[in-house]
Parts: structure tokens; C-alpha cells; sequence
């Protein structure tokens, strides 16, 4: 019998896919092509019952809105990716905290653990920014980033030993703060 069986193109059942189309002539239609449609049904109207001027009103506002919203989608797409683009840029020479991951029996990646190490360099030609850091021949994506510096492994699920069923990092350096009683009210 078959270990797995794979009907929709995809060998996890879970993985969802999204289609969608490139914007072409014949699928797009811009205000150019909607003036010349609008113009082609006033040429064939029936004159003994033309079209409502309100309706041409309502129909013209509405490509309008839409030609806009897509001008400030685009805007939005274009200022997210300079803002990751500068992001990861500001990473160069920076020590952070990578999040190692295994990829899991449905194909997806697990984080299980972290490294640390300085940025090398980060490449911007596969579109989303991918991180190299030293020590490693790994090239990360930005989503494997989990912090700046030397952030505590949330990956690492210890018992600890002086509080039994709470998660903890014995590895982790205490707060010298955190060994202090609490400030008595009024006290500075």
C-alpha cells in the first residue's frame, strides 16, 4: 500500500496554494480601456431607451476608486519592501539571534533551537532578503531572525529545577535585579 497519495499536485495535503493571474490587456481594465468601452455603449444604445446619466456617474466613480485603490496598493507593496530592504541592511555587522529549524512530517520548518553570530552580508536578488551570518554556510530568510543581540532561546523548553512544570533556561543569565525585594512604597 502507498505511504502517500497525492491527488492535488502538492505531496502535503496541507499546503495551500494560492493562484494568481499576471495583469495583462485582457484581463486589466484601465481607465483607457473603460473610456473606450463606455464610448462603444453610447455608439450602440437603443435610443428609445438611453442609458441613465446617474448610472454612468456611479459606474465612472467606481473605476475611479478602484484605479486608486490599486495606485495606493501598489504604493504600500513598494514603502513595505524599501522599509525590509533598509531593515535587513541595518543588519550587516550586527550580532542577532538566527532561529534554527527542522522541517517538520508535514514539510513545514520547526524552530527548535537558536544561534548566534554577526551578520556577513544580506542579498536582495530573490526578492525577499536573505541573511548570511558568520560561522555558517546556511543562508537564512528574514523571518528566521528572532531578535538583535544575544536574545534568550524561546525555543528551548528545560524544566526548571526550582520551579517544577515551568519552563525555564538554566543557561540563561539571571537579572541581578530580579534578586531584590521589592522597593517599599515611597522609596526612591
Amino acid at each position: 500500500m502507498a505511504d502517500k497519495l497525492s491527488v492535488s499536485g502538492s505531496s502535503s495535503p496541507y499546503t495551500t496554494g494560492a493562484y494568481k493571474p499576471e495583469s495583462n490587456d485582457k484581463n486589466t481594465l484601465t481607465m483607457t480601456g473603460y473610456f473606450q468601452l463606455l464610448a462603444t455603449q453610447l455608439q450602440n444604445q437603443d435610443m428609445t431607451n438611453p442609458m441613465d446619466n446617474s448610472e454612468m456617474m456611479a459606474q465612472m466613480t467606481q473605476m475611479a476608486m478602484v484605479q486608486s485603490m490599486q495606485s495606493m496598493t501598489d504604493a504600500l507593496q513598494t514603502s513595505t519592501a524599501v522599509s525590509t530592504q533598509t531593515y535587513a541592511a541595518s543588519l550587516v555587522g550586527q550580532e542577532v539571534t538566527m532561529a534554527v529549524t527542522v522541517e517538520n512530517s508535514y514539510g513545514q520548518e520547526t524552530p527548535v533551537d537558536v544561534k548566534y553570530a554577526k551578520v556577513e552580508w544580506v542579498n536582495f536578488t530573490s526578492g525577499d532578503p536573505t541573511i548570511k551570518i558568520e560561522g555558517d554556510d546556511k543562508v537564512y530568510s528574514l523571518s528566521h531572525l528572532v531578535g538583535m543581540g544575544r536574545v534568550p532561546n524561546p525555543f528551548k523548553q528545560e524544566i526548571d529545577t526550582e520551579n517544577p512544570g515551568e519552563p525555564g533556561d538554566p543557561d540563561e543569565p539571571k537579572d541581578p535585579d530580579d534578586s531584590k525585594e521589592p522597593d517599599e512604597p515611597g522609596e526612591v
